[in-house]
């Protein structure tokens, strides 16, 4: 099987007539998460955005680095860390040539990329700010920060092409974002896609929606290699961030050679988390007026309640405005 076919695929289901409206080689973002993990400090979506022609020479590449001795069949930053999984030591690995690979395929990753993109949040703030809402339904969305974050790095990208990348939008169109699969998650931040594009489409003063593409897709990282791109860079922004918990440590070097490429982000502060607080909790607060006989649950009243007890699960309605900031990563 050629390499390149996923990756191709994703652009090979156009209609006619919208094929010939839209530019063939469209941009398209890989993204991946890292922290997941309730003990985690930090949630992290992070990746690279190029076109889908370098995507399929990046993936030939990387295919091509995988497999030279002793061979990986997917990359995947923990177990390179670890020297578990793919980078067991019983198959030939060591910390010398495991960093020798890792900077390989970095080199790939710079060679074919055209920026990198990340949104964080802290899980302390998400936890304080957004889980300990008392709600009347619960969700994946009101219990991890994965779809919030999903829908901030699509708005940070959508922004930094609205100040720097009118070219590469005039040249290629707007960006098509795919995400590691994840189960549960990828149903709810589809379940957000509506309103969000809508909310997006109304907003007459900017000009992000241009910027955006189709409703994103996920596939499995094993077999889309650019989202094992999106994974290394993820887990080491992460792991950047559990370094300088306490004392300042410069960025690992697998993370600095990244600094030549262009970066953007958006970091939830706690100001911003507040804010977004404070928005909901009027939200709530409209919504008891106007249903005052359905109860609201703590995340762990839900946990608790009376199974037999449905409540009505509305889809989202609206969105808190938030500004966007083109920083840096490092």
């Amino acid at each position: 099987m050629n390499v390149a076919a996923p990756v191709w695929a994703l652009v090979s289901g156009l209609p006619l007539g919208a094929r010939e409206r839209r530019p063939f080689m469209v941009l398209q973002a890989f993204v991946d998460d890292s922290g997941s993990e309730p003990q985690s400090p930090l949630f992290v979506l992070a990746g690279f955005m190029s076109t889908a022609e370098q995507w399929a020479d990046f993936s030939t590449d990387w295919a091509a680095a995988l497999a030279e001795p002793p061979a990986l069949e997917y990359f995947k930053a923990k177990e390179a860390n670890r020297l578990r999984g793919q980078f067991d030591r019983h198959k030939g690995w060591d910390e010398e040539r495991r960093d020798n690979r890792v900077s390989a395929l970095i080199s790939i990753i710079r060679k074919h990329a055209i920026s990198r993109i990340h949104a964080s949040v802290r899980t302390a703030d998400f936890n304080t700010y957004i889980k300990n809402l008392p709600l009347p339904s619960r969700r994946l969305t009101s219990e991890s920060p994965y779809t919030l974050l999903f829908m901030q790095i699509i708005l940070s990208n959508a922004a930094w092409m609205a100040a720097h990348g009118d070219r590469l939008r005039q040249a290629h169109g707007p960006v098509d974002f795919i995400f590691d699969n994840q189960i549960g998650f990828s149903d709810e931040a589809l379940l957000w896609w509506p309103s969000f594009k809508r909310i997006l489409d109304e907003a007459s003063r900017t000009d992000l929606p241009q910027y955006v593409g189709s409703a994103p897709i996920f596939r499995d990282e094993k077999q889309f290699l650019p989202l094992q791109a999106a994974d290394l860079y993820a887990w080491h922004l992460r792991r950047n961030f559990v370094e300088n918990q306490v004392l300042w440590m410069p960025p690992r070097r697998e993370l600095r050679q990244f600094d030549e490429m262009p970066g953007f982000g958006r970091n939830l502060l706690p100001a911003e988390m507040n804010a977004l607080h404070i928005h909901l909790v009027e939200v709530g607060r409209r919504f008891r007026e106007k249903n005052p006989k359905v109860p609201f649950f703590a995340s762990e009243e839900w946990a608790r309640r009376p199974k037999s007890k449905k409540v009505r699960v509305g889809r989202p309605t609206s969105l808190p405005r938030s500004r966007v900031s083109l920083e840096d990563d490092e």
